[in-house]
């Protein structure tokens, strides 16, 4: 093709191109890699639109319209707002770490003036379970446990299972993504019988950074939940997710298609076949615990108690009792200043307290 044919691509690399490399980047998986190629694929359509085609042509301009068009789209919040040009931000770093720009366009002040103000939220706002919250779900899910087996014995599977997983996530600080699965990434598949380890107190979890396995604390009072739920449920094989669904529907998807769903009920119809059953996912989850509280009559402003409100519980009561370091090992953070602002406001009642000490002895 001639060079001054008018029609020819323009030099430089695809806007196209450029995401599915950063996409295929970092092990990034899951819902957050669909969130990112969602926004991602919508901002490069709205370049494109503008003519902009290439990672090169990228422009402040480009992203002050972009941030202009998020701060008024009144569907969006402005942490909404905000989470989805720190998605093309990111991207843009991407772009200048390879070199096919020399900075990062989003972070030039006539784009970020464009946005609306960023919300800002303390450490102690967040949902964390309370010693109180925590001893309330469990005592309920205890007594609902004690009653089903009363009434049907070993049948007693998915009171067994909510109780467990209840007891796992107020005590080991797991994160839920990591003990359930997750439809969207087929490594996150539940937490399964191999991976748990009672006697040295811990079990294994592909962990958030996604590139191996980590270890998770298991406290003891973890241990008896999951033994009587292993007892009823009586997995074949140790490869049987430790939640298993109960969901009918999911349960019979599974099954081969040689298999008569109605020869039997569905986790049944597993055993008699060998057939390994799905985990309890991670919305499956979140639905357990409203089921719960709701039974229960148990909240925190107005919601109810959510997986990681269980995981920053551990780490607040971790932190006050062993410090931050503690902490930071129990949760697994990468960086001592994750766990620091995450319970900044402990850091500031102790030093409010040690100011008051100070002047009351003047």
């Amino acid at each position: 093709m001639d060079a001054t044919d008018s029609t020819a691509n323009p030099p430089g690399t695809p806007l196209e191109t450029a995401i599915d490399d950063f996409l295929e980047s970092g092990n990034k998986a899951g819902n957050y890699r669909d969130a990112l190629d969602r926004v991602l694929t919508d901002w490069r359509q709205r370049l494109e639109a503008r003519g902009t085609e290439t990672v090169e042509r990228v422009s402040k301009r480009d992203m002050a319209t972009y941030a202009q068009a998020l701060s008024n789209d009144e569907a969006k919040t402005a942490a909404t707002a905000w989470t989805y040009y720190d998605y093309v931000s990111a991207f843009l770093s991407y772009c200048v770490k390879w070199d096919w720009l020399e900075e990062n366009p989003a972070q030039k002040g006539i784009a970020l003036d464009e946005l609306p103000p960023r919300p800002t939220k303390k450490s102690g706002d967040q949902q964390f379970w309370s010693a109180e919250d925590r001893n309330a779900l469990l005592r309920y899910a205890d007594r609902r446990a004690h009653e089903a087996v009363d009434e049907k014995g070993s049948a007693a599977l998915e009171e067994l299972r909510d109780r467990a997983l209840v007891y796992m996530l107020a005590y080991s600080g797991a994160r839920g993504g990591e003990i359930l699965s997750d439809p969207r990434d087929d490594r996150r598949n539940g937490l399964r019988w191999s991976d748990i380890d009672l006697e040295n107190n811990q079990f294994q979890v592909l962990g958030k950074s996604q590139h191996e396995d980590e270890e998770v604390q298991l406290p003891r009072q973890v241990h008896r939940p999951l033994e009587r739920l292993q007892q009823a449920l009586d997995p074949l094989t140790s490869e049987w997710p430790v939640f298993v669904t109960s969901h009918a529907p999911s349960l019979y998807e599974n099954l081969p298609d040689d298999i008569d769903p109605s020869a039997g009920e569905p986790l049944e119809l597993h055993r008699k076949h060998e057939v390994v059953p799905p985990s309890l996912s991670t919305n499956g989850g979140r639905s357990v615990l409203k089921r719960l509280c709701d039974a229960a009559d148990l909240e925190i402003d107005g919601e109810y108690l959510k997986p990681h409100g269980a995981r920053r519980g551990v780490g607040e009561a971790i932190y006050r009792e062993h410090g931050a370091a503690a902490a930071q090992r129990v949760l697994r953070h990468a960086d001592p200043r994750t766990t620091s602002q995450m319970y900044a406001h402990i850091e500031t009642e102790e030093l409010a307290e040690e100011a008051s000490e100070v002047f009351e002895n003047e």
